[in-house]
């Protein structure tokens, strides 16, 4: 009777049409899903925007000789300029501008020249600071900075909100010889309880106390600064990465190849104080920004960074490439 069973099970015949329409609506919904992921992945990643009337076009091109090099060459004695920015950043959008900053005794008046340009990977920021000086809040035993930023609305539209970027670059300069830089990414966040304000920050203070971890990447690859003490002229150059990978917290400038952005940016150059307080020694382009207590950033110049399409050469150098 079994075997009987068993042969009658056999025979009958395999739902062949309920197999074929399963497997075609599994097709279907499996590229369907990869289509959506991929359409929806393009979309978010792939940023174009249109160049508004007046905004500021960075042009492609690398210092030359790179900052590499010009540090190579930095070691030598306190003294006269050991590179020429002019030069150096020849192919770059120059911005003039005059700072006017107000110290114990008086003011300041800084006519300054900021250079902007960039290549696949970096953004490259200098500044030539006539007549600026060293820093009236230096003493023989604390040397505190000279600091140049730039400040970006990545989102462009007005409002700054976490994580809008920014770059602060500061050269230690003292009488008698030209010390070391610091850098490090600055973020909006909407507000900071123990300064009661709305603010720019540093990355490594919102890391250590908001996200309880150390910051390991920064958007910084190299820099350079130099001090020529007969005209207290002070001159400062960077390289900011346009896409680092593992600091989107921090740095909302994460740049893709074949992306164009247009960002509200913000200079400002000052003097640090021992003090530690907000809004001493500072002025902004195109006008200052201290305390900091508004995230209106409508009034922002634009500045535009197209990576649509590299040249084959950068100044006259290999095409574009990490190196900087």
């Amino acid at each position: 009777m079994e075997e009987k069973k068993t042969e009658e099970k056999l025979r009958k015949p395999i739902p062949w049409k309920k197999i074929l329409l399963f497997s075609l609506l599994f097709l279907v919904l499996i590229v369907s899903s990869f289509c959506y992921v991929l359409l929806r992945g393009s979309l978010r990643t792939l940023r174009k925007d249109s160049i508004p009337e007046g905004a500021y076009v960075v042009p492609w091109m690398r210092p030359n000789p790179s900052i590499k090099e010009l540090n190579l060459n930095a070691q030598q004695p306190y003294g006269p300029p050991i590179f020429d920015i002019d030069s150096v950043m020849a192919n770059a959008l120059k911005l003039n501008m005059t700072f006017n900053i107000s110290i114990p005794g008086g003011n300041r008046v800084i006519p300054s020249t900021v250079y902007l340009g960039h290549d696949l990977n970096y953004l490259y920021v200098g500044g030539k600071f006539c007549g600026m000086g060293l820093n009236p809040a230096s003493t023989p035993n604390d040397t505190v900075p000279h600091v140049f930023k730039v400040f970006f609305d990545v989102a462009d539209d007005g409002v700054l909100k976490q994580p809008e970027s920014g770059s602060c670059f500061g050269a230690y300069i003292t009488e008698s010889w030209i010390g070391g830089w610091s850098y490090d990414d600055t973020i909006w966040v909407d507000y900071v309880g123990e300064y009661d304000r709305a603010s720019w920050i540093y990355s490594g203070y919102y890391y250590t106390y908001y996200l309880g971890k150390p910051q390991t990447v920064f958007g910084i690859e190299d820099g350079i600064k130099e001090y020529d003490n007969s005209t207290g002229t002070v001159t400062m150059l960077f390289s900011r990465r346009l896409f680092c990978a593992g600091n989107a917290e921090v740095n909302a400038l994460q740049m893709r190849p074949d992306e164009r952005w247009v960002m509200g940016f913000l200079i400002e150059l000052s003097y640090v104080t021992n003090t530690g307080r907000f809004g001493d020694y500072v002025d902004g382009w195109p006008r200052n920004i201290y305390p900091y207590l508004s995230n209106d950033s409508s009034w922002w110049p634009k500045l535009c960074i197209d990576l649509t399409n590299p040249p084959a050469a950068t100044s006259g150098q290999p095409s574009p490439s990490t190196n900087s």
